[in-house]
């Protein structure tokens, strides 16, 4: 289980919310203003804090802080997928 303030910390420092504006629903790009450089900030920090590691080609998966939560938890159940 992937601990949802820790998501909302993360995120908070790709974008200009504050971590408690930060919620499930929202979409990264037009919500939370993310651009290119945000994105790859947002997920080396992710790579690092959870220990997996997410492939190019899983970014267009990634388009709201939900995707994101269910994309974690699915790597951390599933540890040979995040070797793909």
């Amino acid at each position: 289980m992937v601990e949802f303030s820790t998501i909302q910390q993360l995120l908070s420092t790709a974008c200009p919310y504050d971590p408690e504006e930060i919620t499930m629903d929202k979409n990264l790009v037009s919500d939370l203003e993310i651009d290119s450089f945000g994105l790859m900030e947002m997920v080396i920090s992710f790579e690092k804090e959870f220990h997996i590691e997410v492939p190019d080609r899983d970014l267009r998966l990634l388009l709201t802080v939900a995707d994101i939560v269910h994309y974690i938890e699915e790597k951390q159940e599933h540890p040979v997928l995040a070797q793909a």
